[in-house]
């Protein structure tokens, strides 16, 4: 029987994800842009298969909008009270991504729309801000998390085109019912004297300049988050039911889950068939093991995501759907 740990009066109330039509496997892109790679190297070394890339015309509002419209789906009047859009995708510079999926799917209603960039961390830093917001009054925020990096690959740099994909999910915050626990522990940092490591230019290509050291930081600063979230919250990660880490790769997942002494059935890998999201990772992933049924209500889970910045965030809640 898992604790029931005191929680913030807040809850993840429904949960939703969209990819693009568009798959490109391996083969697909080596062939397409010339490159000096063989798939079944792709898929040992860096272990993916195939991702969701969006058509030319596709934007993050596009991808963004259609995860909301799932999750208000069951709201007929799809009433919100605030929206965050994590992305480092933004339609314009200005003015936000989310303004542009508030006009595409509630029109006309009048709430706060802003975007949050916190790198592939962007969805935890997001869903902290909602928890907040809700605490303090509100009655409904929509996160959404929408991503198309494949617009901004340098699509001959080897060491980058493989990884990335473009997906959106959401999710909605509400008041916990009497009986809920919700989301029961939250913290997010940044330590900005890394914020070179991961960098996108104003031409938008993405620039990994420290790879081993990106690899290090994000299995040491995972493993660290989850540790000092669990002895913070008296719990043990054997109380955690599920653990939804940002599919940075295949082996940082799984480096991150051994650190930590995970079982297998402990957590789910995804980058295979969809890679590096960005921020958008861990909130597709969450869509997935609901709809799946590897989340099940009552389940504790733990949300966790590192990236450039360096920014890095954990949650741990109490699924109430």
């Amino acid at each position: 029987m898992s604790k029931k740990p005191r929680g913030f009066g807040v809850k993840i109330s429904n949960c939703s994800s969209h990819l693009p039509d568009g798959v490109m496997s391996n083969q697909d892109i080596i062939d397409k842009y010339s490159l000096r790679l063989k798939d079944e190297w792709v898929k040992l070394n860096i272990g993916i298969e195939k991702r969701h890339w969006a058509a030319d015309d596709e934007k993050a509002s596009d991808l963004g909008a259609k995860a909301l419209e799932k999750v208000l789906d069951k709201d007929p009047e799809k009433k919100l009270d605030a929206l965050i859009v994590s992305t480092v995708s933004q339609d314009v510079m200005t003015p936000a991504t989310a303004c542009i999926i508030q006009s595409l799917v509630t029109p006309g209603q009048l709430y706060p729309a802003f975007d949050l960039t916190a790198a592939c961390g962007g969805f935890v830093f997001a869903i902290d801000q909602a928890r907040r917001m809700v605490q303090t009054g509100m009655k409904k925020v929509a996160c959404v998390a929408a991503e198309t990096r494949s617009h901004y690959l340098n699509k001959k740099d080897r060491r980058t085109v493989m990884l990335f994909g473009d997906g959106a999910g959401a999710v909605t915050l509400e008041p916990c019912e009497e009986g809920e626990v919700g989301i029961f522990y939250s913290k997010t940092l940044s330590d900005g004297r890394f914020w070179n490591s991961i960098v996108v230019p104003n031409d938008g290509h993405i620039e990994m300049r420290d790879a081993s050291g990106i690899f290090e930081s994000a299995i040491k600063e995972m493993s660290n988050l989850i540790s000092g979230a669990l002895e913070e919250s008296q719990m043990t990660k054997e109380d955690i039911s599920t653990f939804i880490f940002h599919q940075a790769s295949r082996n940082i997942v799984k480096a991150a889950a051994d650190n930590l002494g995970l079982n297998e059935d402990q957590y789910l890998i995804n980058f295979d068939q969809v890679g590096n999201m960005t921020s958008a990772s861990v909130a597709v992933l969450l869509d997935e093991a609901v709809k799946s049924g590897k989340i099940k209500k009552g389940d504790n889970i733990c949300l966790i995501a590192t990236g450039g910045g360096f920014s890095a965030g954990v949650l741990l809640l109490r699924w109430e759907i």
